[in-house]
């Protein structure tokens, strides 16, 4: 039986909530995932339930008081995934609970920034997230508060907002009609905007505003404008359902919010190339972007009057505005991008809900080289993983390695993909080949671990990034050094006591692959084989910000076209004000030296991958590392592949800061020029990366 999917909510005010449950709900169905709504017997309820039937869509109208007992009997009628959609972090945890315990996959959507403050209800919401396998939240802004809160107890996507444009009828543009669309509430600000009208009538600059909306700030907002004198100025025209024309007719959209999810006005407005003055909250922000000229402190009225005058004064202006609006929208906030990031929300829980009582998990390996038969051997230790799929581009080397581990060998990933049922992938591919597999993983929602580096193309990295994040999948990339026990020590050493000075080593021979002697191919010494040491540096010191990078290359005959520089020394700057240089090279014919020291007040540390001294002025002890930290790097992946804690230590995002680190390294040494970088943390990470969901099983 096919899996059915239902949007909910039990908000007594839907407004937005419901607008936006709508648009998802048509949006889906335009790309052949037809969605039943079910809504409150009320009638903002009765009234969305209209709105979808109209538009050819199934709605269920339900009793308030017995909605959450329809949503478990919906449940029962077969495999589902539910949707709840919540206004507030306390709305919707009945409906997750009946959806939960009938079985289904359920997510719930967040549409406006975490405001819980009462202890009681934090403890609720963070309850009720037992019963969910996915949050989603409407902006980075949001989602940003929202991980806060989460604090890993559930995975978290961002989808933004979305709509589809309604086309308006013609009308003349006023140069002096502001329009103000929103519930009059204290949230949306609507004193503000008053004030800011009285001052400018005060200016002598007379203007008109709508605003549309019903709330329970009505009455009070009527005595504000008899008492501001702004009966001939200013109009409540309640609910509306021809805001598109109202929009067409005004000169700019005014919404001086307290805070916002991410405001479907602001999305209409710039679709209908109405430009926006706004309140600087984190979801307008978002919707609007940074560089918008019209953005003023949130409840102040001085500052949205200069901000609405300065837009009148330039109807050119106004127009280029309204133009860069409608294009940022065409390019981030349409409802076709919204239902493509829901649809892969639905994938990456519904995957988190197969794997949550998995007690084996079969694997696919894409590359079969020596980094792939590293982690074989420690995967053959393991009873409950079952490598049953590898690839590579020489299939006979697919196929030594598919005798060695009982699997079956294909020529490559899509046709493996195609031919098997997986749980996870490991990516084991030279840093050229990158892209084509994750990207393979991720449009079926398959965890994956791939090797270092990344990819050579930073700007693939970034998108892979970011469809990780919004897919919310597991990822794991191959940094082991986290997994020493000696780098575990140094950490502690350096908790109290941080590192100022650094100095990392990779002096070593030239690897036999002739991929490796190009830097178009391998990226090189440092981005291949010295990222390993700027990772164990930014693992015990926080983030970088400045690179400075020199390199030096030497033909060697018996390396017929080596591109890539002989020899790099590099200066790096962290956030914490600590500093680091790096050498390396590719000369000698023999394993020299691989190493990070690290230096603070009266102790130096000298960390390699099998060792740790530690020098406080009383001798050179020296300590073995213990344990295998390849096996412990695999074995936390698996583990949250099978739905267990999630103590992942370098996720796919984690990663990318690293390999920007190296990647700025040769850019510099190319360049001679200092590359700057943002500073995110001036402290150490946390040893496992602060997306894992403990008891989850995903890394967002």
């Amino acid at each position: 039986m096919p899996e059915r999917l239902l949007l909910v909510t039990d908000s007594p005010e839907p407004s937005g909530v419901g607008v936006h449950m709508v648009t998802l709900a048509r949006a889906l169905a335009d790309d052949g995932m037809h969605a039943e709504t079910m809504w409150p017997d009320h009638a903002a309820g009765r009234a969305l339930a209209a709105q979808v039937v109209d538009g050819g869509g199934l709605a269920h109208l339900v009793p308030e008081a017995g909605i959450a007992d329809a949503v478990a009997a919906w449940c029962r009628q077969g495999p589902a995934i539910v949707h709840v959609h919540a206004g507030i972090g306390w709305e919707g945890q009945g409906l997750t609970a009946a959806a939960h315990a009938a079985r289904a996959t359920v997510l719930r959507t967040e549409h406006l920034p975490w405001l819980l403050t009462d202890p009681a209800q934090i403890a609720d919401y963070h309850a009720a997230l037992a019963s969910v396998h996915g949050v989603i939240a409407v902006s980075a802004a949001a989602g940003a508060g929202w991980q806060d809160a989460i604090d890993g107890r559930a995975v978290l996507h961002v989808v933004p907002n979305g709509l589809s444009p309604v086309r308006a009828t013609e009308a003349h543009r006023s140069e002096d009609s502001i329009l103000c669309v929103g519930r009059l509430t204290p949230q949306k600000g609507q004193r503000v905007l008053l004030g800011a009208l009285a001052r400018l009538r005060r200016d002598g600059l007379s203007l008109r505003a709508q605003l549309v909306g019903d709330g329970p700030c009505h009455a009070m907002l009527a005595r504000g404008i008899r008492r501001l004198g702004l009966q001939d100025h200013v109009a409540l025209l309640g609910t509306r359902s021809d805001v598109p024309d109202l929009m067409a007719s005004a000169a700019m959209l005014a919404l001086p919010s307290r805070f916002e999810g991410l405001p479907l006005v602001v999305l209409e407005a710039m679709a209908a190339g109405l430009p926006v003055v706004a309140s600087r909250v984190g979801g307008t922000l978002d919707a609007l972007g940074e560089d918008h000229p019209w953005l003023h402190a949130p409840g102040s009225s001085r500052a949205l009057a200069a901000m609405i005058a300065d837009a009148l004064g330039d109807p050119a202006r106004r127009a280029r505005v309204a133009a860069a609006q409608k294009t940022r929208f065409q390019n981030r906030f349409t409802a076709a991008l919204m239902a493509d990031a829901t649809r892969a929300a639905y994938r990456a829980a519904r995957a988190l809900k197969d794997r949550m009582h998995m007690d084996r998990v079969r694997l696919g390996f894409i590359g079969a080289g020596g980094i792939a038969h590293r982690h074989f051997g420690v995967l053959e230790t393991m009873p409950d993983v079952d490598v049953v799929a590898i690839c590579d581009t020489d299939l006979g080397r697919a196929e030594d390695a598919a005798r060695r581990m009982g699997a079956t060998a294909h020529p490559d990933h899509e046709a493996m993909l195609a031919a098997h049922d997986l749980d996870a992938v490991f990516i084991c591919v030279p840093p050229f080949a990158h892209g084509a597999p994750e990207r393979a993983c991720l449009a079926r929602g398959l965890p994956f671990f791939v090797e270092k580096p990344i990819t050579l193309d930073v700007e693939l990295a970034r998108e892979i990034a970011a469809e990780v994040a919004e897919a919310g999948l597991i990822t794991g990339v191959g940094y082991h050094w986290r997994y020493l026990d000696t780098m575990d020590e140094a950490r502690a050493h350096l908790a109290t006591n941080p590192a100022h000075l650094m100095q990392g080593f990779w002096i070593d021979q030239t690897p036999p692959p002739e991929w490796w002697w190009r830097a178009d191919r391998s990226g090189g010494q440092v981005v291949e084989q010295a990222t390993h040491i700027i990772d164990a540096a930014r693992f015990l010191a926080g983030d970088v910000t400045e690179v400075f990078g020199l390199a030096a290359h030497r033909e060697r005959g018996d390396f017929p076209g080596l591109t890539v520089p002989t020899a790099t020394a590099a200066t790096l700057r962290f956030a914490s004000g600590a500093v680091a240089n790096l050498a390396s090279t590719c000369l000698l014919r023999w394993n020299h030296r691989v190493g990070l020291h690290v230096f603070s007040d009266a102790m130096a540390l000298e960390i390699t991958d099998h060792d740790l001294m530690v020098d406080v002025g009383r001798g050179r002890p020296v300590r073995r590392a213990e344990g295998d930290p390849v096996w412990r790097q695999d074995r936390d992946f698996l583990e949250a592949v099978m739905g267990r804690e999630n103590r992942i230590r370098c996720d796919y995002a984690e990663a990318l800061l690293t390999h920007e680190v190296a990647l700025a390294v040769s850019r510099s040494a190319e360049t001679g020029a200092l590359q700057r970088m943002e500073g995110l943390r001036a402290d150490p990470q946390p040893i496992f990366c602060e997306t894992a969901a403990p008891g989850a099983g995903h890394a967002a």
